[in-house]
């Protein structure tokens, strides 16, 4: 009864606070958002229907996320009320007993928080009941998908995150630790799945390691098909409810913990660890101590002055106490974030291919501090909003305002100290990173620590950010007066803030604290993100002065609760002085923020496309009905480039030639123009008048006086110019800086209707008044023949740049020369290229070799253009392109260039892109670790034979555009590069790539996907395409394989129409692969099959004669499974390798193949025996996983022996 009697009370206290309902709905509108908004486009583009029970699962833990910072005023103030409203010692003293004490309370916030959470499927229900545009898309209202998500997610969910926060709580006697709480248990998920799902692949432990079941959710969007997700219900799966289980008896463990350890006598209580609390213990009479009736009382006479000095003095004391308020607990939280950074940080430098990279201070700093790269770090602004509400409430929740109130210090003592209080914290917490950081460098062996790095980017970028969000964290308690309201608007504040772009919230004057964003790179530097930065933060610095005022004037003193009171009292507080402060930043608001204005919506649109998708759209409904116009092909172009870094502007003079190859004659002229360059110049040369001139959307139509005839050519003059002027809101671009300048061909006039402008999200279509379903790719027919933008044309260009820098462009270098202080570099091919034109402008150091042909003597000069002092993998990387022409030049035909250049690009990224005769890679590239890895994949040499084999698949066969027409550029480079390895580096190193693309294809993969012949997801053509021409060079020869893609690129090299599709590459491995394998190629490419094979035992026994008799019990199915989900079993009759292996104890320790040949498989269970002369200990079907079986795992098995016959 009494448990009842307190649970009851405990509800009803708490369900009186106005603050618990405007939780509610807070959390009501955000889910609703999230449902009807953010995630929408997921089933759009996903092919599932908008509301199915997959949807509302996952939208039910991402709501989650922020409602687990909802409830934590409900744990802490039931767990830690008694404490600070100084009522403990009569309760702690009533005759109830712990467990009605404890259990009581914490039942009642379970409810309450149980309550809360109803918002979500609530929030979620409403969404699906007004789903505007996308009626047709919604799936019908399921009762049980929004049970099964509460009960399963929601309703766990806060169980653990409800007796996490209530035991701390308890324990601590501090209502900020269930904040803490909160965010640490925010932590570990999005860690779980981030850092070990996600980076390490590992997502069997991040599925038990996550608390929330974010993992749990990401992996099922991943593995499940379309109609799974509509007719599934997320969370009864075993892993998910393994996960539940473990948690929940983690938190009741917790609650236990907290029975045994609470104590109830108030000499228990404290808010320190150990002895010396504030309520240690009562105060007592000191000993021998007397009070006599008749002594006077005299007051001494106290000299008060109210100088600087004092005042001074003053803010120091409220600083220093208030920096122990926050490193009283925030010390644990800052500690625990560095530890974390410390233990983890090795798997952020090892994302490519597992191979690690040199943990410079530049990519570390931005894993730390840039949270566009790293999103976990989310979780320190949460902890200064939450520290910011913990220093003003502070004196209230002590009980002692009143008294503070009425002592003669101005209000501004108490607000200055404070947040100068938590500034030292947030000093003190980058110091904190910056050791930690240095600590991962030193444990990764590292030591160029760059220290002027880390002060410019911790010290001068991050934390201006925190301090400015931390003074509006103090200005928003302030004027809120309503702690718990308060913490609910600086979330919704961090929530706008950082994703308030996904429901159209943008970056700008409007967005306080935001800015244009940064990024780094030893390239070029901070460039040219620093000055934008610096405008944006001195215009919230005058905010922020602003600001100060206003919580000055309003900061509540003695008992002051009313706004209109604060109001009052704050116009008396409204000084000469605060005038004047008041007028000084409000001048330098209206003085920064019209310059902001200019710069971004005056200045910078008159050189830069427009934003958004309107003119998209407007491009598309006027000049679509142009878009099947005949035009004529370039065929070469001449360029003048001058690039000017200091000035970030280039200059673009030149030539296009053109040749009418339509057969039927051309009268009208579309040229697409570049937004945003400036067109000096655009002449043909044949007479022609303008018929429509759009600089707007860059379209122009030309009327030619003379049509141009089949075979007629025309040349186009132009100039076009490019200097960007003032600078956006956000996304700043980076493309002209003083080091590491890149320009692409975009701002070239370009021939014809560019349907690269349309828009391609249905959802935007749709909204744009377009047709959502509008097919993007030619005819088979037009495709095959080529569409503009395939042309194969000759080059030259002339480059200049700044003295000290070298200029890249196509082709080989004829010369280079200086003059008028520049450097200039004449480039020119000697085989006609793909349309692909790229030109770079840096400060690079160059490494010079040169291959020759054994077989023809053909040299090629190979050049490494590098960052001076990034030459970690120059030698590997000369070794990759040297092995590569070797394989490619005898397996395929000449390079045609006497040239080959790679060079570095900025970003930390590892990627790298085939440009004819040059590959450019990213500095992340540069800085792979493998110099002491010889075990492992070399990563370096594999990624330089797949872009160098990109020189044949894809720059001399070129596929028609259509779908799975990337399989013959992608699929065969890296199958190439898988041949280049076995013959430059051995069969052990391919089989180690081999099984490392097994490894990233099947973790975790979907099975609803298109055919290979038809794919054009990243993950299929990268991983499975390779692969599958692995299992059929396996099935069939290397050599077979080897003699189809030669005849494959034999027939295509040229460009010339018709151009290959995935047929054309079927039907040459159709004629090497004999009659009773074709099935195989179906299987693998014009299906999407997969196998399920297992060995349910395997056993051996001894004959007399001393050989062994080995028998295997196998199980097998093979069925397809379509792009919706749908599973159809497949009779079997396939060959498929049987192997038995030894125990492995040679000097690696691998297994060596006793017995490995193929057999007949049928569907179904069957034995298979073999008889061999040596000792076998594991056997098993497929054991090389040629096959798509998504359960590997157990296609082997350790042999039982049995006893000797």
């Amino acid at each position: 009864m009494k448990l009842w009697e307190t649970f009851r009370y405990e509800v009803v206290y708490q369900v009186r606070n106005v603050s618990i309902w405007v939780f509610f709905l807070f959390l009501l509108i955000i889910t609703y958002l999230l449902a009807s908004e953010v995630f929408i486009d997921e089933p759009v583009v996903g092919g599932y229907s908008l509301f199915a029970p997959y949807y509302i699962a996952k939208v039910s833990v991402i709501a989650y996320i922020v409602g687990i910072l909802i409830l934590a005023p409900i744990p802490g103030n039931a767990a830690t009320r008694d404490i600070e409203t100084r009522m403990y010692p009569l309760l702690y003293t009533a005759p109830i007993s712990k467990f009605v004490y404890l259990g009581g309370r914490f039942l009642a916030a379970l409810t309450l928080g149980a309550i809360l959470m109803t918002a979500i499927p609530a929030g979620i229900l409403g969404a699906s009941l007004f789903p505007g545009e996308h009626v047709l898309l919604t799936a019908p209202i399921i009762p049980a998908a929004y049970l099964n998500a509460y009960f399963l997610f929601v309703l766990p969910n806060t169980f653990v995150a409800m007796a996490f926060m209530f035991a701390v709580a308890t324990l601590s006697r501090r209502g900020i630790a269930s904040f803490l709480v909160a965010i640490l248990i925010f932590f570990i998920a999005f860690a779980s799945w981030q850092l070990i799902a996600v980076n390490e692949g590992n997502w069997k432990l991040a599925k038990l390691t996550d608390p929330l079941g974010i993992s749990l959710i990401q992996e099922l969007k991943t593995l499940w098909s379309p109609v799974e997700k509509n007719t599934l219900m997320a969370g009864t799966q075993t892993w998910t409810l393994l996960n539940r289980l473990i948690w929940c008896l983690i938190a009741l463990s917790l609650l236990v913990l907290t029975y045994l350890r609470f104590r109830r006598e108030p000499t228990a209580i404290s808010n320190k660890m150990g002895k010396g609390g504030r309520f240690s213990k009562f105060p007592t009479t000191p000993e021998g101590f007397h009070i006599l009736k008749d002594t006077p009382i005299v007051v001494p006479q106290v000299q008060q002055t109210f100088g600087f000095s004092s005042r001074a003095l003053q803010v120091i004391t409220v600083s220093i106490e208030s920096f122990k308020v926050v490193m009283g607990w925030g010390w644990i939280a800052f500690t625990c974030l560095a530890i974390f950074v410390f233990l983890t940080s090795p798997s952020w430098f090892s994302d490519f291919h597992h191979a690690s990279q040199l943990p410079v201070s530049g990519h570390l700093l931005i894993l730390l501090e840039n949270h566009t790269y790293n999103a976990i770090w989310f979780v320190i602004p949460l902890l200064i909003l939450y520290y910011a509400g913990e220093l003003v409430w502070r004196e209230r929740e002590a009980r002692l305002h009143e008294i503070i109130g009425a002592a003669p210090i101005p209000i501004w003592i108490s607000f200055a100290g404070k947040f100068t209080g938590l500034f030292l914290a947030l000093v003190l917490m980058q110091v904190l990173m910056m050791i930690s950081g240095m600590m991962v460098q030193m444990r990764l062996g590292y030591y160029d620590f760059e220290f002027p790095l880390y002060l410019k980017i911790l010290f001068g970028i991050r934390l201006v950010d925190y301090t400015l969000l931390g003074l509006l964290a103090f200005v928003i308690h302030v004027v809120v007066n309503q702690k718990y309201i308060g913490n609910l608007i600086i979330i919704l504040f961090f929530v706008i803030a950082f994703y308030g772009y996904l429901i159209g919230i943008e970056p700008g004057l409007f967005v306080y604290g935001s800015d244009p964003g940064w990024t780094y790179s030893e390239i070029r530097g901070l460039e040219p993100y620093m000055y934008p930065w610096f405008v944006f933060k001195l215009y919230w610095v005058a905010w922020a002065l602003l600001l100060a005022v206003v919580a000055n004037l309003l900061w509540p003193r003695g008992t002051e609760r009313t706004l209109k009171q604060r109001i009052q009292e704050g116009s008396r507080r409204l000084t000469r002085q605060t005038k004047a402060i008041t007028a000084f930043a409000v001048m330098l608001i209206l003085i920064f923020g019209g310059f902001i204005f200019y710069n971004t919506s005056i200045l910078h649109p008159r050189t830069a496309a427009p934003e958004g998708e309107e003119w998209k759209a407007d491009y598309e409904k006027l000049y679509r009905k142009y878009a099947d116009s005949p035009q004529p092909w370039l065929t070469a172009v001449n360029l003048h480039v001058e690039i000017f870094p200091e000035l970030r502007a280039v200059d673009i003079r030149g030539r296009q030639s053109y040749v009418n190859r339509t057969g039927s004659r051309i009268d009208s002229i579309h040229l697409a123009t570049a937004l945003g360059v400036e067109n000096h110049l655009i002449r043909f040369s044949r007479t022609s008048t303008p018929k429509l001139i759009d600089e707007k959307l860059g379209h122009h139509i030309y009327v030619l006086d003379k049509p141009l005839l089949p075979g007629d050519s025309l040349h186009l003059d132009f100039h076009v110019s490019f200097s960007p002027q003032g600078f956006p809101n956000y996304g700043i671009d980076a493309s002209l800086v003083k080091n590491g300048s890149s320009v692409d061909d975009a701002w070239l006039p370009k021939m014809g209707y560019q349907k690269s402008r349309e828009i391609e999200d249905p959802k935007e279509r749709s909204k744009q008044g377009l047709n959502p379903n509008r097919m993007f790719l030619p005819s088979l027919d037009v495709a095959r023949m080529g569409i503009p933008g395939q042309e194969r044309i000759d080059f030259e260009a002339v480059v200049g740049t700044d003295k000290e820098q070298i200029a890249i462009a196509p082709g080989k270098l004829q010369r280079s020369w200086s003059e008028n202080g520049r450097s200039y570099f004449h480039y020119s091919t000697e085989a006609p290229i793909i349309n692909d034109i790229a030109f770079f402008s840096a400060d690079y150091d160059v490494s010079e070799s040169q291959w020759k042909s054994k077989e023809t003597g053909q040299l090629v000069d190979i050049e490494i253009l590098y960052h001076p002092g990034h030459t970690l993998n120059l030698e590997r990387m000369v070794n990759g392109i040297h092995a590569s022409l070797d394989y490619l030049t005898k397996q395929l035909g000449p390079y045609p260039h006497s040239e080959i250049r790679f060079l570095e690009n900025t970003g930390y990224n590892k990627g790298m892109q085939a440009n004819p005769t040059n590959v450019w890679y990213r500095t992340g590239y540069a800085l792979l670790n493998q110099a002491s890895d010889s075990e492992r994949v070399d990563v370096t040499f594999a990624t330089v034979a797949h872009e160098v084999a990109h020189q044949w698949w894809g720059h001399q066969l070129s596929p028609a555009i259509m779908k799975g027409n990337i399989l013959l550029i992608e699929s065969l480079a890296w199958y190439s590069a898988f041949e280049i390895i076995e013959e430059a580096l051995g069969k052990e190193k391919f089989l180690d790539l081999v099984h490392q693309f097994q490894q990233e294809y099947f973790s975790p993969q979907a099975r609803s996907v298109q055919p290979l012949l038809k794919a054009n997801d990243h993950t299929l053509i990268y991983r499975k395409g390779p692969l599958v021409l692995y299992t059929i060079r396996e099935y069939v020869g290397k050599e077979q394989v080897r003699m189809a893609l030669k005849n494959l690129f034999k027939k295509n090299a040229f460009g010339s129409p018709p151009l290959p599709t995935p047929q054309d590459l079927f039907s040459e491995l159709q004629k090497v692969t004999p009659d009773s394998m074709h099935y195989l190629l179906h299987d693998l490419l014009a299906t999407n099959t997969y196998w399920d094979l297992k060995t349910e035992q395997s056993s051996a026994s001894q004959t007399k004669e001393g050989s062994w008799q080995v028998s295997l019990d196998v199980q097998a199915r093979k069925y397809t499974v379509d792009t919706l989900g749908v599973e159809t079993d497949v009779p079997m009759d396939d060959w498929i390798q049987i192997g038995i292996f030894d125990a492995g104890e040679g000097q690696k320790g691998e297994r060596e193949a006793l017995y490995l040949k193929w057999h007949r498989i049928s569907s179904g269970k069957q034995t298979i025996k073999v008889n061999l002369p040596n000792k076998p200990a594991y056997a098993g079907i497929d054991p090389s996983n040629l096959l798509m079986d998504l359960k590997r795992g157990n296609n082997t098995s350790k042999v039982a022996l049995q006893q000797q016959e």
